[in-house]
């Protein structure tokens, strides 16, 4: 989860509304994870009670988590969030407090990102198992995102695993170039920068496919328009795309 966010054990919804479905760039790298997300909290009667997100950093894995629990609250449902580290280090290995405890499974909705960083221990590992269990008995729903699919998470126990296969699996790939240029001028018209159709062709040669990093881009290039006093030229685009990568 980007820095921005603040440093809360559990997130309570509605949090975040920038993340909603709605505003989620589809690629076709990430148009099966998008329905399976949409589904998972949309259909009454969805096949799977469990969905496990998983690809490369900064594609939308977090974008699709929030965005879950956002629309289930709007209807009325319970949802929580919390980070796979904050997991590991506050509930299960750390003396957390009993109310966080009920927290985590008074919920139709429990909602764990990065659930690799939480695998290197083992009773974080316990915690978790008999957390999907209760809550799936109440009739809830559990979702996860990770790096790697369940079976390469490194250090994971087998009932784990096994757990995290029961769902629905869904992974997000790499970004294709006609969703980067979506993705980069829909970040430049947020800022009410233009940027012509020769300068995206530009950047889709020159920066990473990841939405962290094509955020940076963009902004860099703004200031470097705003400190220059000039529109968006190809030279000023090198001159912060040469700042940006230092």
């Amino acid at each position: 989860m980007p820095d921005q966010f603040p440093k809360q054990l559990l997130l309570n919804f509605p949090a975040h509304p920038e993340f909603n479905f709605s505003n989620f760039v589809i690629s076709q790298g990430s148009r099966f994870a998008f329905e399976a997300a949409k589904n998972f909290c949309t259909q009454s009667e969805t096949l799977f009670h469990s969905l496990f997100l998983f690809g490369p950093e900064n594609l939308g894995k977090t974008h699709l988590l929030l965005s879950i629990g956002n629309l289930v609250v709007e209807r009325g449902a319970r949802a929580i969030y919390i980070k796979g580290g904050d997991f590991k280090k506050k509930i299960g290995e750390g003396k957390s407090l009993q109310e966080q405890q009920t927290q985590l499974l008074n919920v139709d909705y429990f909602l764990l990102d990065d659930v690799e960083e939480m695998a290197s221990s083992t009773a974080a590992q316990e915690k978790l198992y008999n957390i999907y269990n209760t809550i799936i008995d109440n009739g809830g729903k559990v979702a996860f995102t990770s790096s790697s699919s369940p079976e390469r998470i490194k250090n994971a126990e087998n009932y784990l695993t096994s757990r995290f296969q029961w769902g629905m699996l869904a992974e997000i790939k790499s970004i294709d170039d006609e969703t980067t240029s979506k993705i980069i001028q829909k970040l430049a018209n947020d800022i009410s920068l233009t940027l012509p159709k020769s300068i995206i062709n530009y950047l889709l040669t020159r920066i990473p496919r990841d939405f962290i990093s094509i955020q940076n881009a963009i902004s860099t290039i703004n200031q470097e328009s705003y400190i220059q006093k000039k529109k968006v030229t190809l030279p000023l685009v090198k001159d912060a795309l040469i700042k940006y990568l230092d």
